[in-house]
């Protein structure tokens, strides 16, 4: 699994901002630099209370968070950070992010599909396909064990517990069902870079 030891922070701040945002900016970004991440996010949210859409104050308050090891305001952060970014690069980068803050929490079905965007953005991201992997196969541990769990409690099941039962039992193919859309999605990537390779290689030859 590629879980980086460091999130990269942003350094670009809007023309449009007022002087005294762009102080304040300044001030969080001096404070992360000093690992003072506390303060560096209590000031990234008071820019953002001026400024709510601003894209590199959401995100670095979500890598902020991050650092603080809280990855509730983590997740929170970069989802906001997400719905801001116009640019595929930066959302392909939001979202593997948003999919690493959800690995660290052990949330592994909500990671899936961070990943699985993060993926779909940047087809080439070695580290996002090994840690969608990762995701997938813990997150079918996890329903292993509650289906294990469950069925020990079979005889004299209650209602509410053969619900639950149920319940798990489709997760489980929900989490088949998105590995099998993931390794179609890697085919339909791999089909479309060797196609591209082999377009680049038939032009090379014309132009020689």
């Amino acid at each position: 699994m590629k879980i980086p030891v460091t999130i990269c922070l942003l350094f670009f701040i809007s023309s449009s901002f007022a002087q005294d945002v762009k102080k304040i900016l300044n001030d969080a970004d001096k404070q992360y630099q000093k690992s003072e991440y506390l303060h560096a996010s209590e000031l990234y949210e008071v820019a953002l209370n001026k400024s709510p859409r601003d894209l590199a104050a959401q995100y670095n308050l979500g890598v902020a968070r991050f650092k603080l090891d809280d990855m509730a305001g983590a997740t929170k952060a970069f989802k906001k950070a997400l719905s801001l970014s116009k640019d595929k690069t930066m959302s392909a980068k939001i979202s593997y992010n948003l999919g690493v803050a959800f690995l660290k929490s052990a949330n592994f079905q909500e990671a899936i599909p961070a990943f699985k965007n993060a993926l779909k953005l940047n087809a080439e991201d070695k580290d996002c396909r090994e840690n969608l992997q990762y995701a997938i196969n813990e997150y079918k541990k996890q329903l292993n064990q509650k289906q294990q769990s469950a069925n020990k409690q079979k005889p004299g099941m209650s209602p509410k517990q053969l619900k639950e039962q149920q319940k798990n039992q489709l997760s489980r193919q929900a989490a088949e069902k998105i590995l099998q859309s993931v390794q179609q999605d890697e085919s339909r990537i791999r089909d479309s870079l060797q196609s591209k390779k082999s377009s680049s290689q038939k032009r090379n030859s014309r132009n020689w």
